[in-house]
């Protein structure tokens, strides 16, 4: 079997990353019809279990959501290198969320859309830290192994969320565990459109 050396593994999680980024929009919902507060079922931490991934070049992520009783909003996706004991990539997103009501097509779903008002990235590799370095990546070429950096006003070439961006997703709460769209991966996202569905693969527990 012909191993893909290191370098170019890293090299290709780096150019992935710019170009399978998330569904961010404007609001395409009246905000005159907005719903200010999130139902308090909705409120707290949900995380996901180790889900084996396909893309990246790694294998393995873990994603959580915390929905606070203000309406503010953190969520995060950590990528591994292995079975979600050793850690690559995070990628941590906050900023308000609102629930918009009922999806019309689908009225079992609700709609909510995360605002987004700061982005952040930790490297945890030294190969990846090289690699940023090297390219510049959103303009800093001093990247630290386990630094998490602000990149929400950044030019990172093609990495598309940023502050004021909307992610508009779909969630349906069964018993205190949530199912989010099929596209609610920040780092999976292909399409500016609002999910139909969920994704009853990946259960999102409440801790």
């Amino acid at each position: 079997m012909i191993r893909t050396p290191a370098s170019v593994k890293a090299a290709s999680l780096i150019a992935l990353s710019l170009l399978v980024l998330p569904a961010c929009g404007d609001n395409d919902d009246n905000d005159d019809n907005a719903i200010e507060e999130i139902p308090t079922n909705y409120i707290g931490l949900y995380k996901t279990d180790c889900i084996a991934n396909t893309v990246l070049d790694l294998s393995h992520t873990i994603r959580t959501v915390d929905m606070q009783a203000d309406g503010g909003f953190a969520r995060s996706e950590e990528y591994f290198s292995d079975a979600c004991q050793t850690s690559a990539l995070q990628l941590r997103v906050e900023g308000t969320v609102q629930e918009k009501g009922d999806l019309p097509e689908n009225p079992q779903l609700d709609m909510l859309n995360f605002s987004v008002s700061e982005v952040y990235i930790k490297v945890n590799t030294d190969l990846l830290k090289n690699t940023l370095n090297t390219t510049k990546f959103c303009g800093i070429s001093d990247w630290a192994v386990g630094q998490e950096r602000d990149v929400s006003g950044a030019d990172c070439r093609g990495f598309t969320i940023k502050k004021g961006d909307v992610v508009q997703e779909v969630v349906d709460d069964r018993e205190g565990t949530l199912y989010f769209g099929n596209n609610f991966a920040l780092l999976l996202n292909e399409t500016n459109d609002r999910p139909n569905a969920i994704d009853e693969k990946i259960p999102f527990h409440k801790q």
